[in-house]
């Protein structure tokens, strides 16, 4: 994948775990503090914010400028109503982050572009699988 190429798909991947980590800020403030919801929630929102420190330190390592946008699923999620149709919406982003990194992965030749977003891949994972188990505890 050339450079310039890889810089878009970073950006589009930073914008896009900016809003994430926006809408868990929010999200978070529909559950008590502290409590097992919360704190998984908090959790992912880690990651997210993690994700974006990740992204912007792999553009600028290849001399490209980082995006200060947000993504436009942060307008989408926080008009979602509900706790579970909330965190439904939520992991309809992670899985299209989570996609875009696998689709990309086999084109990306710079190794360390491929570790850290592999890594991010499998957290996205693990964190929609934290999701849906919520989501189920919130349905019964």
């Amino acid at each position: 994948m050339p450079v310039a190429e890889l810089v878009g798909l970073l950006n589009t991947l930073l914008e896009a775990e900016r809003a994430g980590a926006r809408v868990l800020a929010a999200f978070l403030n529909d559950y008590a503090r502290d409590t097992a919801a919360w704190t998984q929630l908090a959790a992912v929102q880690h990651d997210e914010a993690r994700n974006c420190a990740i992204l912007i330190s792999l553009i600028r390592r290849v001399n490209g400028t980082p995006s200060a946008a947000t993504g436009d699923f942060l307008g989408k999620a926080l008009a979602e109503k509900g706790k579970a149709a909330r965190l439904r919406f939520l992991n309809r982003g992670q899985r299209w982050v989570a996609r875009k990194i696998n689709e990309a992965l086999p084109r990306i030749e710079q190794d360390f572009a491929c570790g850290a977003l592999f890594a991010m891949q499998e957290s996205h994972l693990l964190n929609i699988e934290a999701c849906e188990r919520l989501v189920r505890t919130l349905e019964a």
